[in-house]
């Protein structure tokens, strides 16, 4: 017991991979759900680290002219094991832009949809939840280099 408490102290204080940020935030209010991101050159991104099994994952954020973010993603870096319970936060929180909405869909590999007025395909290994009323769009990719992506109309343009 003595030799397992430590080990879960050092697991509770790791970062986790970040579950309460949404579109349309701003930096500082990102900062203040996922801590402080790393330095960056651009001022219309941002980016965290977020340690997990076999390496980190990274969470990527870019804003638009006003401050506001209109995508976000997470995916694995190098060998990095990307579980899907991670991929399901990711989208979780991210659907609550779009509680109780009479017009979110969800699309598996090979069905067509429409986002923005523009016609997509989800890829063999896409999944995709489309709310275009709500303007949000979540894009998981279950590939060997899986990713989930969420994003407003403004990101596309």
């Amino acid at each position: 017991m003595k030799t397992i408490l430590p080990l879960l102290l050092l697991v509770a204080l790791l970062p986790a991979p970040p579950a309460r940020a949404v579109l349309g935030e701003t930096l500082a209010q990102l900062q203040a759900h996922l801590g402080k991101n790393e330095p960056q050159t651009r001022k219309d991104a941002a980016v965290w680290f977020y340690e997990v099994e076999d390496g980190r994952l990274v969470y990527t954020v870019t804003f638009n002219n006003q401050g506001l973010s209109i995508a976000e993603g997470l995916k694995p870096i190098k060998r990095a094991i990307f579980t899907k319970e991670a991929a399901q936060d990711f989208i979780s929180a991210q659907l609550t832009l779009a509680k109780d909405s009479k017009t979110l869909r969800t699309f598996k590999p090979g069905e067509a949809y429409i986002f923005g007025g523009k016609p997509y395909t989800c890829g063999p290994e896409e999944y995709a939840t489309v709310d275009d009323a709500n303007d949000l769009a979540i894009v998981w990719t279950r590939t060997r280099a899986p990713s989930v992506v969420a994003f407003r109309r403004e990101f596309l343009q």
